[in-house]
């Protein structure tokens, strides 16, 4: 579809809306968001729908907790009555009826209905494009948002990837793996109540529990033996690259490979803006960090956001969830940043 200035848009990762300004170049436009009419930033044409794709959300009791930020829906979560009979942990789709009812997209969840508590990486793939990547703390009887799949995607496929580990008195253990292909039909049959999210939604249980894995029979043929054997060892996905310019050689060797996002950093009048106004700010320079990053073909960069309240911290590690560039993220300890920054790794 070609957007013309004034053209009504919705962001396909965020469901922010938003007025086309002007076309930057063949496939990047300028748009204004409707939250923050002030600000303009830039936005590659593929990650735009027309306005008659907005969704507008159903609130269910854990929604509306979700300006709170993750770990007050966790605290929520934990807080819920003791399950009967727990399925162990799941990946949640919860459907996002629009205003005709119809679905375009669905929250996914990472959901933990047993005692046991672990670390996780969730990653959900298709053939052209990853949807989901996350890495976390799962508690015990409580759900981590992990980001949203589009009902698109379903027709390609993806694939559901979870690796777990446990989390014992003598500390964590080695990780399980599993692996799922959503496939429509299997995926439509598997609506049901999730008691503990207090939604109807498509679940399907990836472990029933996090106890070691029952030692498997003897191997019956070399590439049994292989598989058992050999570790897995982690690849990136092969998908889809922007185009990285090779060429601008003075660009990457002057490219900073770390971006400071306090406002006093970055704004010179940030006193005279409120809080919504400078996260906006500080995201859109994220945004255009990133996207230098990608074009001069950059491996890796280190987002400075401080530890604070953490509110800086949870908008950045959004941002970068939904960020089709980016591989995986961590905000770990580093000598020289502390907890305060968290490192990007790019496809």
């Amino acid at each position: 579809m070609l957007y013309t200035p004034g053209t009504k848009v919705l962001l396909r990762h965020t469901g922010e809306m938003a007025t086309v300004v002007s076309r930057l170049e063949d496939e990047v436009l300028l748009i204004r968001l409707e939250g923050d009419p002030d600000m303009t930033i830039p936005a590659y044409e593929e990650d735009l729908l027309p306005a008659a794709a907005a969704i507008s959300r159903v609130p269910s009791p854990v929604h509306q907790a979700k300006e709170q930020g993750v770990q007050e829906r966790r605290r929520r979560l934990k807080g819920a009555e003791r399950i009967s009979a727990p399925k162990g942990i799941s990946a949640v789709f919860e459907p996002m009826p629009g205003r005709d009812g119809t679905v375009l997209r669905y929250t996914v969840w990472l959901l933990n209905d047993t005692e046991q508590e672990c670390l996780f990486e969730l990653h959900i793939e298709t053939r052209t494009r990853r949807v989901v990547h996350s890495e976390d703390k799962l508690e015990a009887l409580a759900a981590v948002e992990c980001g949203v799949m589009l009902a698109d995607d379903l027709s390609d496929l993806p694939e559901v990837h979870l690796v777990c580990r446990r989390i014992s008195t003598a500390g964590v253990e080695p990780p399980l793996e599993r692996t799922v292909r959503l496939r429509p039909k299997t995926f439509f049959n598997s609506l049901q109540a999730v008691p503990v999210l207090a939604v109807t939604a498509y679940r399907f249980v990836l472990f029933e529990h996090l106890s070691a894995a029952v030692p498997s029979k003897p191997p019956t043929d070399l590439r049994q033996y292989v598989r058992q054997q050999v570790p897995r060892t982690e690849k990136k996905p092969s998908l889809p690259l922007r185009p990285v310019d090779p060429y601008d050689v003075k660009a990457a060797a002057e490219f900073s490979h770390e971006i400071d996002l306090h406002a006093e950093r970055l704004l010179p009048n940030a006193a005279r803006l409120d809080r919504s106004q400078i996260l906006h700010l500080q995201l859109a320079h994220l945004r255009a960090f990133l996207e230098k990053a990608i074009r001069l073909g950059i491996p890796r960069v280190f987002v400075i956001h401080g530890v604070g309240e953490g509110i800086l911290r949870r908008a950045v590690a959004d941002e970068l969830r939904r960020h089709p560039g980016v591989w995986k993220f961590k905000n770990e300890y580093h000598h020289k940043y502390g907890y305060g920054a968290t490192e990007v790794i790019f496809y």
